[in-house]
């Protein structure tokens, strides 16, 4: 009787499949706890098995110093592993790092290359990176008009950064016909999902009343909490309007600001001083600290 090898294989093959993902599991429930060394260990065994979902997730740590030191070259392995299989979240993480030089050789070319794969599987931060990409022109030819198409993909699929760049785009009539209303709507969608660059932009519009009723109250809160969320220009919106009724506080905001490498911060920053006592900028200063640490 011949044997039947081809059979055995494969039942082998869906056992040490079924395995993989139980273990992935696992190793999900350990980050979330915070058990990044357990996780690390576990999530290295399966990346090396060829799990895709394995190597995106060792990527990600390895990229992220969870479990292990930070390597981000390690980290465009294990990834560009993950997106030669096809996973799409792996695509849109690889192009990441080639468009912001990290672990590989800065590249827009290559960086759009891998959010079009991304894209194309409809997968929602590829859409919005590449639309970022065409509306840049970086690495493509620039053309608004599509990376709005893109960016309002993104958004149904429930991006939050896309809802805030389509915003941007009616707001300023670029690739969309104009439309402050339609802008303030995404704004406040963005918004209400903690984003903080859609805070940002919708406090813009209710201080000036673009699109609305203006509302300065609103717009002092959105500015704070973007703010407290690490958003730089946030900061220094927050600082220019209080400047007038809290030095103190809109020295802090804007010392902040300035250390996030924000230019028009460090010229507010040094306006606002010249307002103060020296006592009141170290009182600032100490604010700015205490900030910082909450968040």
């Amino acid at each position: 009787m011949k044997p039947h090898l081809p059979r055995l294989a494969f039942i082998l093959l869906a056992s040490t499949t079924l395995v993989s993902c139980v273990r992935l599991a696992d190793t999900e429930a350990q980050i979330e706890a915070h058990d990044y060394e357990s996780a690390f260990s576990r999530v290295a065994l399966l990346a090396k098995f060829g799990d895709p979902q394995a190597q995106n997730r060792l990527g990600w740590m390895l990229e992220n110093g969870l479990g292990t030191n930070r390597d981000p070259a390690e980290a465009a392995r294990w990834y560009r592993e993950a997106a030669i299989r096809g996973l799409s979240t792996a695509q849109n993480n690889l192009g990441i790092l080639y468009r912001e030089g990290r672990g590989v050789t800065k590249d827009s070319s290559e960086a759009a290359r891998w959010f079009e794969k991304a894209a194309a599987a409809r997968h929602p931060g590829g859409l919005n990176n590449l639309a970022v990409l065409l509306d840049h022109g970086e690495g493509v030819p620039e053309n608004n008009s599509e990376a709005a198409k893109l960016f309002a993909m993104a958004a149904e699929a429930g991006n939050t950064r896309a809802k805030t760049n389509l915003g941007i785009l009616y707001r300023d009539g670029e690739g969309v016909p104009q439309d402050l209303q339609r802008a303030r709507q995404l704004f406040e969608q963005a918004a209400s999902e903690q984003g903080v660059r859609g805070m940002t932009n919708l406090g813009v519009m209710l201080l000036h009343g673009e699109g609305g009723p203006a509302d300065r109250t609103r717009a002092i809160e959105l500015f704070r909490s973007a703010a407290r969320g690490g958003e730089s220009q946030a900061a220094y919106n927050l600082a220019a309007t209080i400047s007038d009724e809290d030095l103190v506080e809109a020295y802090a905001w804007a010392n902040i600001a300035a250390s996030q490498r924000l230019a028009s911060a460090v010229k507010l920053r040094a306006e606002i001083a010249e307002k103060l006592s020296s006592a009141d900028i170290q009182k600032a200063q100490k604010l700015s600290s205490e900030l910082i640490a909450q968040r």
